[in-house]
């Protein structure tokens, strides 16, 4: 398995973020021709959007692993997961199936890189949802 540390993945997400905003692909130095439909415009301004939302989800995840909650939305995503923990240090989950059932999960505290990822996927979903309101 090939670990990719978290500061590179960072780093080609702000590159990335930074020629689609000044509207050049990857590989490219010359700007892109103008778009022909609406929907290429709505692809791109989405694709901008989680761009954001996963370096922001990113930069909480950071900030809460390494020096603990600062701001209100890292409280925010720490609380939303402290919930899902329950009183016997164990991680509660649901996810749906292959068959679109619902199925529950508990894993132990001593996975820590589950977690880490549920950290992540928390943090995502709240800057989305603020991005929205």
């Amino acid at each position: 398995m090939v670990e990719i540390p978290l500061y590179q993945i960072h780093n080609v997400l702000k590159v990335y973020s930074k020629q689609i905003s000044q509207g050049r692909s990857i590989g490219r130095q010359k700007p892109t021709a103008p778009r022909a439909s609406m929907d290429k415009i709505n692809i791109s301004a989405e694709g901008k959007r989680q761009a954001i939302v996963d370096r922001v989800a990113s930069d909480i995840v950071t900030r809460i692993t390494q020096t603990g909650p600062q701001e209100a939305m890292d409280h925010e995503v720490l609380k939303k997961l402290n919930q899902e923990l329950d009183a016997e240090e164990r991680f509660v989950f649901n996810e749906i199936d292959a068959k679109n059932q619902k199925k529950t999960n508990r894993l132990s505290l001593n996975d820590s890189e589950t977690i880490l990822q549920r950290l992540e996927t928390l943090a995502k979903e709240t800057v989305d949802k603020n991005l929205e309101t």
